[in-house]
């Protein structure tokens, strides 16, 4: 029974505790924090100690740690700001599929390996991870610059991008590939971003500070903020496209409505979750 009792506060201690040192020690050696949390994970997991191994929970705080780091950093981008580089954002991230699933299946096409295999390595090179380029842009203080915008424009693209070249490669690996099925997935992956791109910011401006207004409930504000963030989340998986993606629109739509107490708590949300995301990169290290 003690043991039971004891499972989860010590998997929360080794791990937060474990990044945040780990952390501190990447930065004194002039490295990024988030390379640091990142060996921690591997060092506790089973991959050398074998401490702490991947379970349900983690997973969900992980989970939960990469939508409010998305989410914290879309309430500091404008969508004006986004669609001004929406250009440059798509070449970005059409050349981030074109190049690497190009010169994964040349590898293995040059190794003598199927074409499957050589699709499936490319497709598996065009995966790009948007929490970590968010983190390493926030975490940096970049977020205010032009290229960081474009970055995570055309992280938004690549991740609709990506999901189309999987379901394209995984469909010539049954035998046979349906074309209408793809082409309704890209059509609603699409129609939903830009339409919350498009439209978001403006109706959050027109409705939000009504809502606020007739809430009596305390931190309504904060309240309204986490009820969108995982509304966008679960609308965005059933468009096609990742929950973090959503939670990034969320805000963004967010950005010029949302007051600073809220952003405070947001904050507060993040710094306790992503230490669980970023560890549990390497808990999941298989040698």
């Amino acid at each position: 029974m003690a043991a039971a009792a004891v499972e989860l506060p010590l998997s929360m201690l080794l791990v937060f505790g474990a990044a945040k040192l780990a952390g501190e020690l990447s930065e004194r050696a002039r490295q990024p924090a988030i390379v640091g949390e990142i060996l921690a994970g591997m060092v506790l997991g089973p991959a050398v100690l074998g401490w702490v191994r991947p379970n349900e929970l983690l997973h969900a705080l992980a989970e939960l740690g990469v939508m409010f780091l998305l989410f914290n950093v879309g309430l500091h981008t404008r969508a004006s700001e986004l669609k001004s580089v929406g250009p440059a954002a798509t070449i970005i991230a059409i050349s981030g599929v074109v190049v690497p699933l190009a010169a994964g299946w040349g590898i293995l096409t040059l190794a003598s390996h199927t074409q499957i295999e050589a699709f499936f390595l490319g497709a598996a090179m065009v995966a790009t991870s948007v929490g970590i380029t968010a983190q390493v842009l926030q975490t940096g203080g970049f977020l205010h610059l032009q290229a960081s915008r474009i970055i995570l424009a055309a992280a938004v693209i690549d991740d609709v991008l990506g999901l189309l070249v999987l379901a394209i490669v995984s469909s010539l690996a049954k035998g046979s590939v349906n074309w209408t099925e793809i082409a309704l997935t890209a059509f609603l992956a699409i129609a939903f971003v830009v339409f919350v791109v498009q439209f978001g910011a403006r109706a959050a401006e027109k409705i939000i500070p009504r809502v606020r207004e007739s809430m009596r409930a305390a931190e309504s504000d904060f309240a309204i903020a986490m009820t969108i963030l995982f509304a966008l989340a679960v609308l965005s998986v059933y468009a096609g496209v990742a929950a973090i993606i959503g939670a990034f629109l969320a805000g963004m739509m967010l950005s010029s409505t949302t007051g600073e107490r809220a952003r405070l708590f947001t904050q507060g949300a993040t710094e306790l979750l992503v230490p669980f995301f970023l560890v549990s990169i390497g808990l999941n290290l298989n040698l």
